[in-house]
């Protein structure tokens, strides 16, 4: 007998070998739900071991764990119905079943964990996280958003809790639920496009047009869908510099590439063009807002009264804005 620790909890467990054969692959498995499980029905065990046999990762581990003669680390698995369910290591019993279309009589059986005690909904949540979320991290972060969001809406936990549970950060917790609920809400669950909603949705600038009600999310996913956007990188480079911009021209070309009138690309360039993109530009912009900032005035004021300092400092930076303007011509 062994135990294994979830959260807080110890339960009870056993070292098994067993027939690969009579284990069922879990079928809330987010490495797949979105694909397998887009239409509402809970997938067949065949229909799981299609989509996982065909990933390119779950090809890797069988090269692997035939070099190795077997996996390192056992499946981990409970016991529903008289049935041995796969929680942890559906990728691993995906690349066995690969393997006994070679050889069925060596890769018959296969370590197992089993859990014997009782194992709550939560309880799952909380092993896969473990593993998947704080631990190897090798699910995707569209893979950990969806997980996260099926959890929230089965549990109606708060954010905080669900954080905790997992060992993530709310504020990672909330990003996860906000893009993907946003993807879900558009019809767009393709994983590798997580990373162009999650770009668009935390960046700042981007975030000031689509809190004044335009229509920018439209265009925004119109674009990613047909694929005019290129690259997720685009969309904090490109889009989100221009977004940033708070002059006219910066202003005009967002309301172009909102209403469709040019690319992202196009307005880049023409934004670029006028010299605002710089670093020296962004530098000198940045200085003006805190010296303009109302709070920081204030603050000056009331320190100035009391030293000399930065009296001093204050004529220094005049001097030289002075000697620039007149060496620049202005």
């Amino acid at each position: 007998m062994s135990k294994i620790t979830i959260g807080k909890k110890e339960f009870e467990a056993e070292e098994k070998i067993l027939n690969q054969n009579e284990l069922l692959f879990y079928e809330e498995n987010p490495r797949i739900y979105s694909i397998i499980n887009s239409d509402g029905e809970i997938p067949s065990q065949q229909r799981i071991e299609d989509a996982l046999t065909k990933m390119d990762h779950v090809k890797q581990l069988r090269v692997s764990i035939e070099q190795n003669g077997g996996i390192t680390e056992p499946l981990v698995v409970i016991t529903r119905e008289g049935k041995y369910n796969v929680l942890e290591g559906n990728s691993r019993l995906a690349a066995y079943r690969l393997l006994t279309g070679k050889d069925p009589l060596k890769w018959k059986t296969v370590k197992c964990t089993v859990i014997l005690d009782d194992i709550s909904n939560d309880d799952i949540f909380t092993l896969l996280g473990q593993y998947h979320l704080i631990g190897r991290k090798d699910w995707s972060k569209f893979e950990q958003a969806a997980y996260v969001f099926r959890k929230k809406n089965s549990s109606k936990l708060d954010n905080d809790i669900i954080a905790k549970s997992v060992g993530l950060s709310i504020g990672t917790v909330e990003q996860y639920l906000r893009v993907y609920t946003f993807m879900r809400d558009n019809d767009d669950l393709r994983p590798d496009r997580w990373s162009y909603y999650d770009e668009y949705l935390k960046n700042r600038g981007i975030k000031k047009y689509r809190d004044a009600g335009l229509k920018i999310d439209e265009t925004f996913i119109s674009q990613v869908k047909t694929g005019e956007i290129k690259q997720a990188v685009d969309v904090r480079d490109l889009l989100g510099t221009v977004a940033k911009g708070t002059d006219k021209t910066a202003k005009r070309l967002m309301q172009e590439v909102i209403e469709g009138k040019i690319s992202i690309y196009d307005a880049h360039d023409r934004f670029e063009a006028t010299g605002k993109t710089g670093g020296a530009y962004t530098k000198v912009k940045k200085f003006r807002e805190t010296f303009t900032d109302d709070d920081f005035q204030k603050k000056m004021k009331t320190e100035a009264a009391s030293t000399k300092d930065i009296a001093f400092e204050l004529k220094k930076i005049k001097q030289a804005i002075e000697k620039l303007l007149k060496d620049i011509g202005e």
